[in-house]
């Protein structure tokens, strides 16, 4: 009876003993083409992001990106270190996130992104971003979804018609 219960014993001395060293927030070691932030207080990685770049009617340039919560970050004649603020509206910048709890859709209440390079040689585009995202719960409630540490590590860039 006792050899049955000592592998169970083990493993869960180690799960216990283990857990008292992971950290609420651990830091975030990101590749190239890595999409990461944190999003209320918890990592979100996506690694081998790509970025489409395309010219638009009228010759305009958009560059934009899209993965399971963040359905379109996209900018209008994006420029390299050109601080948006993605809390006035304008054409220049979309940001549209999907709530995985509700499926519904946020949009920025206030925060920025920076283009830090834009490389249209070596295909890729890197930057950062911090951004406050409502949701307008069901109820009519406000939800407040707070991004931070927002990085862009040369994703590359696929160029489209």
């Amino acid at each position: 009876m006792i050899k049955r219960f000592f592998p169970i014993l083990i493993l869960t001395s180690s799960v216990l003993l283990g857990s008292s060293f992971i950290q609420t927030n651990p830091p975030i070691s990101p590749k190239k083409g890595s999409f990461v932030c944190i999003i209320n207080d918890k990592p979100f990685i996506i690694e081998n992001m790509k970025a489409n770049f395309r010219k638009i009617t009228g010759g305009e340039i958009q560059l934009s990106f899209s993965n399971d919560r963040f359905v379109k970050f996209t900018f209008l004649n994006p420029t390299v270190n050109n601080r948006i603020d993605v809390s006035v509206p304008g054409r220049n910048h979309y940001i549209r996130y999907e709530d995985p709890s509700t499926s519904l859709v946020g949009k920025p209440k206030q925060g920025y992104v920076l283009l830090s390079k834009l490389d249209e040689l070596n295909k890729v585009v890197s930057g950062e971003f911090e951004l406050q995202i409502s949701v307008q719960m069901s109820d009519g409630n406000e939800k407040l979804i707070k991004v931070s540490q927002g990085k862009l590590y040369d994703i590359p860039i696929e160029f489209r018609q």
